[in-house]
């Protein structure tokens, strides 16, 4: 498993549900679903443990205000951290950021004690890995491999 996942083995069975979840929810934030946030639900899923069934389960029974008392159980910084790191990936793993989107970072971030300066900096630091990334593809011409 990639290092920067290496936190998920600290959550509980009952947290990475509740990550999974938010990010469910947070797809449907922007009444748009994307090819590539379905593929990232299914990624996300196998390295949390939660089944595509589970998933999908998830998403029929959304409702954001169950899920946001979820979120409030997730009282570790470092664990709220990477929630928050998490669906800043999920946001812009499409061509942009909705205001739904946005605005559902926010009310995360705010729930677990996430100042918004912090938040900012979690996400530029995203966006800054994310055109690594892509520059890295470009470079070593593996893009689309």
């Amino acid at each position: 498993m990639d290092k920067e996942y290496d936190y998920i083995s600290t959550l509980s069975a009952e947290e990475k549900r509740i990550f999974v979840e938010s990010f469910c929810c947070m797809v449907y934030t922007d009444g748009n679903v994307a090819k590539e946030e379905i593929e990232f639900l299914k990624g996300i899923g196998k390295l949390y443990g939660i089944t595509e069934q589970e998933i999908v389960s998830i998403l029929k029974n959304m409702k954001r205000e169950v899920v946001m008392e979820n979120i409030a159980k997730i009282t570790d910084r470092p664990k709220a951290l990477q929630l928050v790191k998490e669906l800043c990936y999920l946001a812009n793993s499409d061509t942009g950021l909705d205001d739904r989107e946005i605005d559902f970072i926010i009310d995360v971030a705010e729930t677990v004690n996430i100042d918004s300066e912090k938040l900012k900096q979690i996400n530029k630091w995203v966006l800054d890995k994310i055109v690594l990334q892509k520059t890295g593809e470009i470079i070593l011409e593996t893009e689309g491999k």
